[in-house]
């Protein structure tokens, strides 16, 4: 009977000792896998903290973004332990709402700059976006390095620091303008090849058409033809709008001109008032909520002004959603050469007061030089909105819901991995957007150094915000063709830009491009 007792306590025993052994294990294992997380690292640097980026980009959310950023969150996850939730300040609000961003002290890591018309001077000037190192840069980016060419950063140093990693890509910076095929035909026009035919074009749609408008509530984007057609080209950074110009198509020529004193300037509003008074344009156009797009693709508007690879996208859906309209793209001014952007006309820079400006670079680093967080960003998901082609090429499957470099993927391009599209059946669009850009490349402009200054008003910062009071108030209704007769409504705006402050701000720009070309 105790032989019998004491085998059962000795097999008692030992399944208590397994049981023990096995929770031992479990807990060892568990232990060995939570140090195994706690010690995560990435070019010796500690990620084991998950984190979560606010990211701002410009424009407006398509349908599958949220979609396709759950597999971009799903990289980043395992790359860098970290993840991003993304906010729009669309087109209509951007110009107001950037800056309240930062005096406001909204808590968030990452935002999509540009210099001059993507607020990068002015936030530089507050004192909003962090100073990116080299050897910060080395530490948390060292692919970002080998990605973005070296005048691209020297394009975005100002005062000796830089702000934003540019984007890599050889973009040509001037509108074309897509235009109602039909109305075209309707008209007797065979093609646009120059700003006066537009012009004429425009008068025809005005006077005959009924509900529909040369361009809508777009009128602002026609004095940017206008300049073009003078070669004449704004300088960046002012926070002034177009105010002070140079000739870009003359190196040789450094003079910095301030608008109201060159008679183009008045010859445009003149014109614009007349364009106006014939319908060319809404009067909402100054208080528009309207996306640059929606008139032209809600039938309104016979036009769209933009870049080359926007308005592109936009006359294919038109054409998709009404074939019958048999939308084009026109350059019009063929005979001028076109300038190559600055890298620096899109980047990304890191809020100065983001609590995670480390992981924030490393995540920049996988925008930049991760080939698939390229593909997801520019062209959505494979299999649902694209296809792999050869020779890192892609063919659109659908495009209705993510679009191709439609969401404010401008910031991170790398043209060394992004892919460029297939087409085995060009069409007439594709065609003539070929033949312009063919036409572009063998007339590229001489580089002129204006091109690559950038204009920082902290020491003028007081004038310049006054300034762009004034500009709100008496400069957008004159160009728009709003603001009644053309002469007193000049004379007005130039005593309230003196008031303002606006010859301090002059003499700076001259001294700061002084300063530049003295360098270069």
């Amino acid at each position: 009977m105790k032989k019998r007792i004491f085998s059962i306590i000795m097999v008692l025993t030992l399944i208590a000792a397994m049981f023990t052994g096995c929770s031992q294990d479990k807990k060892t294992e568990g232990k060995e896998k939570q140090v195994s997380a706690e010690g995560k690292t990435l070019n010796g640097v500690d990620i084991s903290e998950p984190v979560t980026l606010k990211m701002y980009l410009l424009g407006e959310r398509t349908p599958d973004f949220d979609k396709v950023y759950a597999e971009v969150n799903k990289i980043l996850k395992e790359k860098v332990n970290a993840t991003v939730e993304v906010d729009f300040l669309s087109w209509s609000e951007h110009d107001k709402k950037y800056s309240l961003l930062f005096s406001g002290g909204e808590d968030f890591d990452l935002i999509f700059t540009a210099a001059g018309w993507g607020h990068y001077e002015n936030t530089v000037a507050m004192g909003g976006f962090y100073a990116l190192t080299k050897d910060f840069l080395n530490t948390y980016a060292p692919d970002i390095l080998k990605a973005v060419p070296e005048v691209a950063w020297n394009q975005a140093a100002i005062d000796g620091s830089i702000y934003m990693v540019p984007n890599y890509q050889n973009e040509f910076g001037n509108n074309v303008v897509g235009l109602r095929g039909d109305l075209l035909a309707k008209y007797g026009y065979s093609d646009i090849t120059s700003f006066d035919q537009l012009i004429q074009f425009f008068g025809d749609v005005a006077s005959k058409e009924s509900g529909i408008s040369p361009l809508g509530t777009q009128a602002g984007g026609l004095y940017y033809q206008y300049l073009l057609d003078k070669g004449m080209d704004t300088v960046s950074g002012t926070s002034t709008k177009e105010l002070f110009l140079y000739n870009t198509l003359n190196p040789g020529d450094k003079t910095i001109t301030y608008a109201l004193d060159w008679d183009g300037f008045t010859e445009y509003c003149k014109l614009a008032k007349e364009l106006f008074d014939k319908g060319y344009w809404s009067a909402d156009s100054l208080a528009t909520t309207e996306e640059r797009q929606d008139g032209f693709l809600n039938g309104t508007a016979a036009s769209l002004i933009w870049n080359i690879g926007t308005t592109e996208t936009y006359v294919d859906q038109a054409n998709k959603e009404h074939p019958d309209w048999k939308c084009q793209i026109y350059d019009t001014s063929p005979s001028v050469a076109k300038a190559v952007n600055a890298y620096i006309n899109n980047g990304m820079a890191i809020n100065a007061a983001s609590k995670n400006k480390e992981r924030a670079m490393m995540v920049l680093n996988e925008f930049y030089t991760n080939p698939d967080i390229q593909d997801l960003t520019s062209l959505g998901i494979e299999g649902t909105h694209w296809k792999t082609e050869d020779n890192n090429q892609y063919s659109v499957l659908d495009e209705s819901n993510y679009g191709v470099d439609a969401n404010c993927n401008w910031g991170w391009v790398n043209m060394n991995i992004k892919r460029t599209e297939f087409k085995a059946n060009p069409d007439d669009v594709d065609k003539k957007v070929q033949a312009i850009k063919d036409s572009w490349n063998a007339s590229i402009k001489p580089e002129h150094i204006y091109d690559g200054f950038t204009f920082n008003n902290a020491n003028v910062s007081s004038q310049a915000a006054a300034i762009e009071t004034v500009l709100d108030q008496y400069y957008t209704p004159l160009i728009l063709g709003m603001a009644g007769d053309v002469d007193k409504a000049v004379a007005e705006l130039r005593k309230q830009l003196e008031d303002a402050g606006i010859q301090a701000v002059y003499d700076e720009i001259k001294k700061q491009a002084e300063t530049y070309s003295a360098g270069k």
